[in-house]
């Protein structure tokens, strides 16, 4: 992984500015059911309402694999043929694979599977040897957009629509208390 030769920028945002300048058209959103087979493979995608579900985005820079997983949807509770379908999607062995996650709602009784889901992106993206960004847990829903041709990807955070980000100062400040928990890849910037 030392050749990968580009960063990635993560851009915080509210949801309303999100809706306001990501317009990706039909084909290239991750909709409801939020299954493996709504997963999108395009050189932009986007998908919206990220809560107890998981998110995850892989990409090399002149694609993107976005997947958005519910925890509640049966037709999921197979994460070996989830596994399965990344595999066959994407090039592990390419040297500018990075990947990202998003989402995940900790101590719900709702959606008991929820924190399993996302460990299982974290699985993998280790497994790969992946390098990633993520962001775990949170009180707020949450939209996710990646654009090759920008190599960027957008969060669109709904607390961002009730509090100015000039609150928060920093993209960092703000994240921490969006989320429960983050990690920004060595190789991914994260701005406003």
């Amino acid at each position: 992984m030392d050749n990968i030769s580009f960063q990635s920028r993560i851009r915080l945002t509210s949801m309303n500015t999100f809706n306001k300048e990501i317009h990706y058209g039909k084909k290239n959103y991750v909709n409801y059911p939020w299954t493996v087979k709504e997963s999108v493979i395009s050189d932009k995608a986007a998908t919206t309402d990220i809560y107890d579900c998981t998110a995850a985005g892989f990409t090399d820079g002149s694609k993107v694999l976005m997947l958005h997983i519910c925890p509640t949807e049966p037709r999921n509770n197979n994460l070996s043929k989830i596994e399965k379908f990344i595999n066959e999607k994407i090039d592990p062995n390419n040297p500018y694979l990075q990947g990202f996650i998003l989402g995940s709602k900790n101590f719900n009784p709702n959606t008991p599977n929820s924190p399993k889901v996302f460990d299982f992106f974290l699985n993998i993206m280790n497994k790969l040897d992946i390098p990633f960004s993520y962001f775990r847990a949170g009180d707020y829903a949450n939209n996710i957009a990646y654009s090759t041709l920008k190599d960027e990807w957008v969060i669109g955070s709904e607390l961002l629509n009730a509090v100015d980000k000039s609150v928060f100062k920093t993209p960092q400040k703000a994240i921490e208390k969006i989320f429960e928990e983050s990690k920004i890849s060595n190789f991914d910037e994260l701005t406003w």
